[in-house]
């Protein structure tokens, strides 16, 4: 009776101290009216912060939890209670990001009706809850003998934890692209309730799918994002640790890898940030790698409930980053036809079936942006615009600033990362700066067991988890691959996109560590085995990340302000400068007579362009048929800005439409109006004026090198 008691005590504490804090979070409101406030308000409501974060993680799992029993009760009940939380997590964040997307397009974003939805989920979890509380009192009261290494490490690991805690997770940061176009849109998602296309139009392509976000912002302040990354960085480590136990078990290692993760996070100047979505897709690539190995190497009777947790996680994945697909079912793909090769076809199988649920979300998001906006997505313009619906975005009132978008794209990959910058460039994408030292000690004893290898046929010994080896080395490939082609041309958004490096090459490198070495090779096999070498390994990329992060001009470590940034700057400027056009932070609320006319000039050239390009039809012979506009100035400052800016995405798109010289009855200027030209003939193409080899921009598949008239003046 007192242990019923103490159940029913705990659960209304449990449940009602999660009520109390949000009606704190309602009624104190330190976000909207003690902002700049000092002294102890700060501190209570960063310590409430960090207490909805533990709710939040408990909501988070109680879904997966849920899911997990259905689909496979005696497994679940089987696994280790560090198991169960980080499977539960991710499992459980595929299942809320479908729910809330869904509730998103219902126009359900109300906060009576998410606080709702998580009161159950979150009694649910309590059993869970209770049963870690449990374990862990028996965990800590078992006396075990005192290892000095693990005390240390630990002590590290705790630390570590904490200053990420407090420097990513609770400190307001945030660097100027967020400020500018990410904390706008997550804003206007709140405001409207919903996540139907909205005036910070182009992160309808990028964002739409941070379900959880929007649940933290409803439920507490717009501050809220960074404690959803936060947790699910926390289940990172989890995943890094399980599968670092996997390797090397009874061992520093597990806590190692553990450390070195979350140190690599603490000063990121330049990427990490965790109010954007990078970091939550982060930690779901290392959960797709551990979930699926765990897959593949578990028995028929097991597999189901790996499997579930794989899918739901490449579906939470692909719905906060929609290239994350390609990069999953690359992975898979690559996967499925190595174990084919080997003959293994139950596990290449399940390999196409993951590969299958990428490609399934993302043809299904796609659908989703084409049918709401009329634009597949707003990267991969140069072959996507064909595709475009032009009256859609005419009506989203984006029309004009997805062309402009569209000419700095090009302009972007015209001025990707040179041949000799690719391997700095690749270096820093793969945070090789940062973990060269553990990296270049898997490679070493792995060239040592591959020698062996081939010199006798088979491995001097088994190895621990070769489906997880296979899986991080095949991730490492196809982020080269990626960084050489597409990344080249979007050089900062997959230096920061490609920030699951960090937990990918920390976990490589263990894994080809413990591949096994000859035993004529002793001395390796001693150094590999002592307990010593983890300390080691530790030190010395703590100190090549304390040493990457002061920006020293080292061999390995060029500063990112300095020699990266020069190709990543550049074009991150290229795109600023010929997207001036573009409002920042990309609303689309300009309106009046010159907004109008300027929609009418783009509407109609684009449609031109359009057939053009999908048809393949000559281009006009005169540009006169275009809707003619009068020359007169705009009163209003910010009407004049964008007449402008409307004015040079109409003459982008007349480029487009091969039209070599343009005249017009006034010079395009920040003061005038958009003016239809007199003529456009499509005679012979004059000498450029730029060289080819800065690399000039083209539209449409056609050179933009073509001169224009005298008359014809780039203001913006």
């Amino acid at each position: 009776m007192a242990t019923r008691a103490r159940t029913v005590l705990g659960f209304v504490a449990f449940v009602g101290g999660y009520l109390l804090l949000i009606v704190w979070f309602k009624a104190v409101d330190v976000y909207h009216l003690h902002f700049a406030t000092a002294g102890p308000l700060v501190v209570a409501y960063n310590a409430f912060r960090v207490l909805f974060a533990f709710y939040l993680f408990w909501i988070v799992y109680g879904a997966g939890a849920v899911v997990s029993r259905a689909v496979a009760g005696p497994t679940w009940r089987g696994l280790g209670i560090l198991d169960r939380l980080a499977l539960g997590s991710f499992a459980g964040a595929g299942v809320w990001h479908i729910v809330l997307l869904i509730l998103g397009y219902a126009k359900a974003y109300t906060f009576p009706l998410l606080l709702a939805l998580t009161l159950p989920v979150l009694a649910l979890s309590f059993r869970d809850v209770a049963g870690t509380v449990l374990e862990l009192r028996t965990w800590f009261a078992t006396r075990r003998p005192r290892d000095a290494a693990m005390i240390v490490v630990g002590t590290i690991v705790v630390l570590s934890a904490i200053t990420l805690l407090i420097v990513k997770g609770l400190y307001p940061g945030g660097e100027i692209d967020y400020f500018t176009h990410y904390f706008y849109y997550y804003l206007t998602v709140i405001e409207r309730g919903d996540v139907w296309p909205n005036e910070v139009w182009y992160h309808s392509y990028y964002s739409k799918g941070a379900g959880l976000f929007f649940l933290g912002m409803i439920l507490t302040d717009p501050l809220a994002p960074q404690l959803v990354t936060a947790c699910f960085m926390a289940a990172a480590a989890l995943v890094v640790h399980q599968m670092a136990c996997r390797v090397a078990p009874g061992t520093p290692w597990p806590l190692v890898c553990v450390a070195m993760f979350l140190a690599a996070y603490i000063y990121t100047p330049t990427w990490a940030q965790f109010e954007k979505q990078h970091e939550l897709n982060a930690a779901l690539v290392i959960a797709i790698a551990w979930l699926s190995a765990q897959a593949l190497a578990a028995d028929a009777r097991d597999r189901t409930l790996w499997l579930t947790a794989s899918a739901l996680t490449i579906v939470a994945a692909v719905l906060i980053s929609t290239p994350t697909a390609i990069f999953v079912g690359t992975v898979f793909g690559m996967l499925a036809l190595v174990l084919l090769l080997m003959r293994r076809p139950i596990q290449a199988l399940l390999c196409v079936g993951l590969a299958a649920v990428a490609g399934l979300m993302l043809v299904s998001m796609l659908a989703i942006n084409y049918v709401t906006t009329g634009l597949i997505d707003d990267r991969g313009l140069h072959a996507l615009w064909r595709f475009a619906d032009i009256e859609k975005l005419d009506r989203w009132n984006a029309l004009a600033n997805a062309i402009v978008l569209y000419w700095g794209r090009l302009g972007l990959q015209a001025e990707g990362v040179s041949a000799h910058g690719i391997i700095r460039f690749l270096i820093y994408s793969l945070r090789l700066d940062l973990l060269y030292p553990l990296l270049i000690a898997g490679i070493v004893i792995a060239i040592a067991a591959m020698r062996v290898r081939l010199r006798t046929g088979t491995w001097a010994g088994p190895i621990k988890t070769p489906y997880q080896t296979a899986i991080l080395a095949a991730m490492v490939l196809v982020s080269l691959a990626i960084g050489l082609t597409a990344g080249r041309g979007e050089q900062i958004s997959f230096f920061r996109y490609s920030s699951y490096t960090v937990a990918v090459v920390i976990l490589l490198a263990i894994s080809l560590g413990s591949l096994p070495v000859a035993s004529t090779q002793t001395w390796l096999a001693r150094v590999m085995h002592d307990r010593r070498t983890a300390l080691i390994a530790l030190a010395l990329t703590l100190a090549t990340i304390v040493v990457a992060a002061s920006d020293r001009p080292t061999a390995w470590t060029w500063p990112i302000r300095g020699r990266l940034a020069g190709p990543i700057s550049h074009g991150a400027r290229s795109i600023r400068a010929r997207a001036a056009p573009m409002p920042q932070p990309g609303r689309a609320r300009e309106s009046g007579p010159c907004m109008r006319r300027a929609s009418a000039c783009c509407r109609t050239a684009a449609s031109r362009a359009w057939t053009r390009s999908r048809w393949g039809r000559a281009g006009p012979t005169s540009c006169s048929a275009l809707p003619k506009t009068p020359a007169r100035r705009c009163r209003l400052r910010d009407t004049t800005t964008f007449c402008s800016r409307a004015s040079f995405a109409w003459t982008t798109i007349c480029r487009a439409a091969r039209c070599s010289h343009l005249t017009t009855s006034a010079a395009i200027s920040a003061s005038a109006g958009p003016t239809a030209p007199r003529h456009c003939s499509r005679g012979s193409a004059p000498t450029p004026r730029r060289s080819t080899k800065t690399g000039s921009p083209r539209i449409g598949g056609l050179s933009s090198n073509r001169r224009p008239c005298r008359a014809f003046r780039m203001t913006t």
